[in-house]
C-alpha cells in the first residue's frame, strides 16, 4: 500500500476526531473574527454617533482675531496653516467676519445696533424666507440702483424691526452714511449645528445691543467704526471620522493657535481659540480607550479555551492512534513524518473550516451591523491563528506520542518532563498574572494618561483580568488530583458502587479530566466575570450618565445668555404641561472665572430641584456632601427678591426724573422680575420724555404663580451728551395697592449720562450678603476651599462680579461632573442685577419623569424654539461599551462551547480507554444500569466541580478587577462616584444553565452508550 493511501486510509479511520477539530478551528476562526471586527466597527461607529450627537461649540473649534488692514493676506496666512494642521485629519473650516453692534437707523427713524455678517456659507446652512442672497445678480443690481450694499436680514431681526424686501437701512459711518439694501430674509435651518457656534444672535436675531445679522460681504464692512472681527471655524464630518483621523486632529488642536501667531499677516493682539471641539474629542478617544481595554478580554478567553480544547482534541487522535503510532514506527516511518502527515490532515479539513467561521462571521455582522465597513484583515488573522493552533497542537502531539510509543494508558501519557514544562509554565503565568494585577492596581485602570495628555491602554495591565482568571484555574486544576482523593474517601463511606466507584475514577484519572475541566473552569469564571463587569458598568453608568444629563430630561435651548427683554419663557413653564413631566425647573449653566481659573457654573431653583430628588435620575444636587450646606442656598434663593401677590395684574412705580431745563430725550422704566424657578425677566414699564419730569410706570404681569420683583431699571436714550439725568423711582403698588408694607419697597435714585445710559434700583432690604455656593469635590480640591471660605468669581456671560461663600463641597455636580459650582439661580439673578451686569438668562431646562424616552421626542416634535434634548441613554457610554460587553459574553459563551467539545473529546477518549473496564464490571455480574449511571455521575461531578470553581474564579477575578473596568468605562466620569458591584443574573443563570443541560446531555449519552455495550451478551475486550 502506498504512502498516500496510507495516509488517506489513517484520516479516514479518525474522521469523526479530525471533524471535531475542524468544529473548533470553525467556532475559534468565526468567533475570533467576529469579536475582533465587531470591536473595531464599534469604535469607528461609536465614534460617529457621538460627533453626530454633540452640537453647539462642543463639536467645534474657533479662532478669531481682529480683522487685519490688509484682510486677503491674512486670510491667505490663516488658510496655509489650517489646511496644512487640520484638514489632512478630516477637519472642514470655514471664514467669518462679523462686527459689534453699529448705530443704524432705519427709513422711518428708528435707531438701533446693526450687526454685519460676511459667511460664505450661510446658504448652505440656512434657508431663505424671502427675496434672495446677496450675492445673487437681481439683488446686485437692486442695490447698485438704489446706492446701496445688498443685504439679506435674519427673518427674526426683521420682524423686530419692521423691515423687509427694498427698505434701506443707513449705518452710523464716520466718513459719511453707509446704505445697506434689504434683498432677503433668512433662518437658520438647525441654530445648534456646529458651523454656528452657538451664537445668540444667528438663533434669536438679537444681541446685546444689536439687531442681526445683515448677511453681507467682505467689502461692507471696511473702515466701519466699530470693532470687526475675523473668524476661523473648524468642524467635523462624523460621517468620515475615524479614531485614527480622531487622534490626529486631538493632537494637531493645540498647536494651532501657536501656528497662527508665528503668521505676521494674521497679527497676535487678541488671537484667541475658543470651542469645545477638543474636549468633546478628548471625551470619545477616552471611549475608545475604553473599547481598547475590554477587547483583549474575550480574544484572550476565546484564545485559551479554543486552545485547550485542540490540545484535548490532540491527545484523543494521538491516544486513538497509538497503535498505528507503534506499527509503523516499527515499519520505519519518521516521527517527523507522522507529525507532517498529521499537520496535513488538520491543514485539509483546518482550512475550509476556518474560510467558512470567517466568512460566516463578517457576514452575520453585515446582517447585524448594517453600514460599518468591515476589517476584512482581522477575519483572516483570526482564520490563521485557529488553524495554526490546531496543526501545532495536533502535530506536536503525534511527534511526542511517535517518540514514545509505549504508553500506559490513555488520558496517563503526560511523562514526568511534559508534566515538568507544565508545571514551570504555570508558575510564570502566575508570576505575569500578578505582575499585570500589580500594574492594573496601581494604576487603578487599564488606561493611563500618557505625557502628551492623551488616554493611553497599558499593555501590561490590559491583561489582568484574563491572565488572573487563566491562572486561577490553572492553580484550581493542580488541587483536582488531591480534591479527587479526597471525594475518593468520602464517597467510599456509603455502600453500593455508586458514588464509590465515579469517585475513585475520577481520583484515578484526573489527568484524562484535565483539559475538559480547565476549559469548563475557564467559559464559567468568563461568564461570571462578564456578569459582574455587566452589572457593575450598567449601575455606574446610569449614576454618571444622570450626573452629566442632570434630570431625567434636559433640554438646551438655543441662543440665550442674557436677560434682555420680556422673556416670557423665564415666568411660564413651556414644558409643563408635556404629558409625563413631573418637574421642570430652569438652569443657567455657563463659564465663570475664579481667578485665572475656568470652571463652570450651574444655577438653579434649588428647593425646588432637591424636592423632585426621589423621583428622577439627576439626584440631589447635594449628592453625598451637602446635605446641610444646600439649606443656605435655598434659603439665599427665598431671599433674593420679596414675592409679588398671587393674582397680581401690574406693578406700578412712581417715576420723577430731574434734569436740566432743555435736555432731550426719554427714559425708558423696566420691571424686573424672578419667576418661580428663580428665572428673570424684564418687563416694559413706560417710557416718559425727560422734559414731562416723570410719571407712573406700570408693567403688566403674566398669569403665573410665584413672580418676585427684583427691582426697576432706567435707561436714557436721545439725550447726547447729557451728564445728570436723575431718576428716582418709589411708591410701589400692585393693581393700585400700595405694596410697601410687603416688602416691595423700592427707594432709590440713578444717575443716567450719555455714558451711562442705564442703571438699576433694587427692591430695598438687607445690605447684599455674599452669594453661598457648593463647589465640586475636584475644584474644592484645586483651590484650596472648604465650607465657610470666601469666593470670588466672574460670570463671563454677562461679566458680573460675584462675591460668594462656599456653603460646601459635594462629591458631584449635576450637569458637570466634580469640578463645577452651584447656585440657587434666583440668589445668582440677584447677584448680578445689584452688581448693574448682565443677568444670565436659563439655556436649559431640566425634566423630571419615568419616560425620558418618550417625553425627549414628543419635545423635539412638537419644538416652537431653537433646541436639542437629551437623555440620560444619549449621554451613556453605550455607543461604544455595549459592543465591547456584548463581545466578552461572546468570549465567555465561546469558551463553554468548547468546554462542551472538550467534553464530548473526553466522552470519546473514555469510551475507548475503558471499554475493558466494562467487560470486566459486566462480567462480575455489575448491571448495565448501574455502570451506566455510574459514568453519568462521574462526569456529572466533574462538570459540576469544574463550574463551582469556575463561578469562584470568576467572582475573584470580578472581586479585583471589574469595578476598576467599569470606571474605565465610562469616559469622563466623576472621580469621586463610587463603583458598587453588581451582578447581571440573567444572562449569568441562563448561559449556565444551557451549559449544564448541555453537558448534562452529553453525559446521559455516554451513559446510554455503556449501557448498551454492556448489555451486549458475550462481551470480549478485543471486540472493541
Amino acid at each position: 500500500m502506498g504512502a498516500l493511501r496510507i495516509a488517506f486510509a489513517r484520516a479516514a479511520a479518525r474522521a469523526g476526531v479530525l471533524g471535531s477539530i475542524a468544529a473548533v478551528v470553525l467556532l475559534l476562526a468565526g468567533l475570533g473574527a467576529g469579536v475582533a471586527d465587531a470591536l473595531a466597527g464599534a469604535s469607528t461607529s461609536g465614534l460617529r454617533a457621538e460627533l453626530a450627537s454633540t452640537t453647539g461649540t462642543d463639536a467645534a473649534a474657533r479662532w478669531q482675531i481682529r480683522l487685519a488692514r490688509d484682510a486677503d493676506a491674512q486670510a491667505d496666512a490663516a488658510a496655509s496653516v489650517l489646511d496644512r494642521m487640520i484638514v489632512p485629519h478630516g477637519a472642514a473650516w470655514t471664514r467669518t467676519v462679523e462686527t459689534a453692534p453699529v448705530d443704524a437707523v432705519t427709513e422711518d427713524g428708528t435707531a438701533f445696533g446693526a450687526v454685519l455678517l460676511a459667511d460664505a456659507g450661510v446658504p448652505d446652512r440656512a434657508e431663505l424666507a424671502s427675496g434672495s442672497w446677496p450675492d445673487a445678480d437681481e439683488a446686485v443690481s437692486a442695490a447698485a440702483d438704489a446706492d446701496a450694499e445688498p443685504t439679506t436680514l435674519h427673518a427674526a431681526a426683521a420682524d423686530a424691526l419692521g423691515l423687509g424686501v427694498g427698505d434701506v437701512v443707513v449705518l452710523q459711518d464716520g466718513d459719511g452714511p453707509r446704505r445697506l439694501l434689504v434683498v432677503g430674509t433668512w433662518s437658520p435651518v438647525d441654530p445648534t449645528e456646529p458651523a454656528w457656534f452657538g451664537e445668540p444672535v444667528v438663533a434669536t436675531g438679537a444681541v446685546e445691543g444689536g439687531d442681526g445679522p445683515f448677511l453681507v460681504g467682505d467689502h461692507a464692512m471696511d473702515d466701519l467704526p466699530a470693532a470687526t472681527i475675523v473668524r476661523w471655524t473648524a468642524t467635523v464630518d462624523a460621517g468620515d471620522l475615524t479614531p485614527q483621523a480622531a487622534a490626529a486632529l486631538r493632537s494637531s488642536l493645540p498647536d494651532v493657535e501657536p501656528a497662527l501667531r508665528a503668521e505676521e499677516a494674521i497679527g497676535t493682539d487678541g488671537l484667541v481659540a475658543l470651542g469645545g471641539l477638543g474636549a468633546t474629542l478628548d471625551r470619545m478617544l477616552a471611549g475608545l480607550g475604553a473599547v481598547r481595554a475590554i477587547a483583549p478580554l474575550p480574544l484572550l478567553l476565546l484564545a485559551f479555551a479554543g486552545f485547550a480544547a485542540l490540545d484535548r482534541l490532540a491527545a484523543l487522535l494521538a491516544s486513538s492512534r497509538r497503535g498505528e503510532t507503534v506499527l509503523l514506527r516499527a515499519r520505519g516511518a519518521s516521527a517527523g513524518r507522522l507529525a507532517r502527515d498529521t499537520a496535513l490532515e488538520v491543514l485539509a479539513v483546518g482550512i475550509p473550516a476556518g474560510a467558512v467561521g470567517a466568512v460566516a462571521a463578517e457576514a452575520v455582522l453585515g446582517f447585524l451591523r448594517p453600514g460599518e465597513a468591515r476589517v476584512w484583515p482581522l477575519a483572516l488573522v483570526a482564520a490563521s491563528v485557529a488553524l495554526a493552533g490546531a496543526v501545532l497542537f495536533a502535530a506536536g502531539r503525534a511527534w511526542r506520542d511517535a517518540t514514545r510509543p509505549v504508553v500506559r494508558g490513555s488520558g496517563d501519557e503526560v511523562g514526568r518532563m511534559p508534566r515538568l514544562a507544565a508545571l514551570g509554565g504555570a508558575v510564570l503565568l502566575a508570576v505575569a498574572a500578578a505582575v499585570s494585577l500589580w500594574q492594573f492596581r496601581l494604576y487603578g485602570s487599564p488606561l493611563v494618561r500618557s505625557a502628551a495628555g492623551t488616554v493611553e491602554v497599558d499593555p501590561l495591565a490590559v491583561l489582568a483580568p484574563v491572565l488572573v482568571l487563566v491562572a486561577l484555574c490553572l492553580a484550581a486544576q493542580l488541587l483536582t488530583r488531591p480534591i479527587g482523593v479526597l471525594l475518593e474517601r468520602v464517597g467510599a463511606r456509603p455502600s453500593g458502587l455508586v458514588p464509590a466507584l465515579p469517585m475513585r475514577q475520577l481520583a484515578r484519572r484526573a489527568a484524562s479530566y484535565s483539559s475538559a475541566s480547565l476549559v469548563a473552569m475557564l467559559g464559567v469564571a468568563g461568564i461570571t466575570l462578564a456578569a459582574v463587569f455587566a452589572g457593575s458598568w450598567q449601575a455606574f453608568d446610569r449614576a454618571a450618565s444622570a450626573v452629566e444629563t442632570g434630570g431625567d430630561v434636559r433640554v438646551v435651548l438655543a441662543g440665550r445668555d442674557v436677560v434682555r427683554d420680556d422673556d416670557p419663557l423665564a415666568l411660564l413653564d413651556p414644558f409643563a404641561e408635556v404629558e409625563g413631566v413631573t418637574a421642570s425647573v430652569p438652569v443657567a449653566r455657563g463659564e465663570a472665572r475664579i481667578g485665572s481659573e475656568p470652571t463652570t457654573i450651574v444655577a438653579l431653583p434649588v428647593g425646588a430641584w432637591s424636592a423632585q430628588a426621589g423621583q428622577h435620575d439627576g439626584g440631589d444636587v447635594a449628592g453625598d456632601g451637602g446635605g446641610e450646606a444646600v439649606e443656605e442656598l435655598v434659603t439665599s434663593g427665598e431671599a433674593a427678591a420679596p414675592a409679588l401677590p398671587d393674582g397680581a395684574e401690574a406693578v406700578t412705580a412712581r417715576v420723577r426724573i430731574d434734569a436740566p431745563a432743555g435736555t432731550p430725550g426719554s427714559v425708558a422704566v423696566s420691571a424686573w422680575v424672578l419667576g418661580a424657578g428663580g428665572a428673570a425677566s424684564r418687563l416694559p414699564a413706560g417710557e416718559f420724555a425727560v422734559a414731562d419730569g416723570g410719571g407712573t410706570a406700570e408693567a403688566q404681569l403674566p398669569d403665573a404663580s410665584g413672580l418676585r420683583l427684583l427691582g426697576f431699571a432706567a435707561s436714557v436714550s436721545g439725550a447726547q451728551d447729557a451728564d445728570d439725568v436723575t431718576v428716582a423711582i418709589d411708591d410701589v403698588a400692585t393693581d393700585g395697592d400700595s405694596a410697601d408694607a410687603g416688602g416691595l419697597a423700592v427707594d432709590g435714585t440713578v444717575e443716567l449720562s450719555s455714558t451711562r445710559p442705564s442703571g438699576r434700583i433694587p427692591t430695598t432690604g438687607d445690605p447684599a450678603a455674599p452669594l453661598p455656593v457648593l463647589l465640586g469635590a475636584a475644584l474644592a480640591d484645586e483651590i484650596h476651599a472648604g465650607p465657610g471660605d470666601p469666593l470670588a468669581f466672574r460670570l463671563l456671560t454677562g461679566g458680573a462680579d460675584v462675591d460668594a461663600v462656599v456653603a460646601g463641597v459635594v462629591d458631584t455636580v449635576p450637569g458637570v461632573g466634580d469640578a463645577g459650582i452651584v447656585a440657587d439661580l434666583g440668589a445668582l439673578s440677584r447677584a448680578a442685577f445689584d452688581a448693574d451686569a448682565g443677568v444670565p438668562a436659563f439655556s436649559e431646562r431640566w425634566l423630571a419623569t419615568a419616560e425620558p424616552d418618550r417625553v425627549a421626542a414628543t419635545i423635539e416634535r412638537d419644538r416652537t424654539a431653537a433646541l436639542t434634548t437629551r437623555t440620560a441613554a444619549d449621554a451613556s457610554s453605550s455607543a461604544f461599551i455595549a459592543t465591547a460587553l456584548a463581545a466578552l459574553w461572546v468570549g465567555a459563551v465561546g469558551a463553554l462551547l468548547f468546554a462542551l467539545v472538550a467534553v464530548v473529546a473526553l466522552v470519546a477518549a473514555l469510551a475507548r480507554a475503558r471499554f475493558g473496564e466494562v467487560v470486566v464490571l459486566r462480567v462480575v455480574g455489575v448491571p448495565a444500569a448501574l455502570q451506566a449511571r455510574s459514568r453519568f455521575a462521574e462526569l456529572a461531578a466533574a462538570v459540576l466541580a469544574a463550574s463551582a470553581v469556575g463561578v469562584l474564579v470568576g467572582a475573584l477575578t470580578a472581586f479585583v478587577t471589574a469595578r476598576e473596568l467599569a470606571r474605565a468605562s465610562v469616559a469622563g466620569a466623576p472621580a469621586a462616584l463610587p463603583v458598587a458591584a453588581h451582578v447581571d443574573w440573567l444572562p449569568w443563570a441562563v448561559v449556565l444553565v444551557a451549559f449544564l443541560g448541555l453537558a448534562a446531555a452529553i453525559g446521559a449519552g455516554a451513559a446510554a452508550s455503556v449501557r448498551r455495550v454492556a448489555a451486549r451478551p458475550g462481551l470480549r475486550e478485543e471486540e472493541r
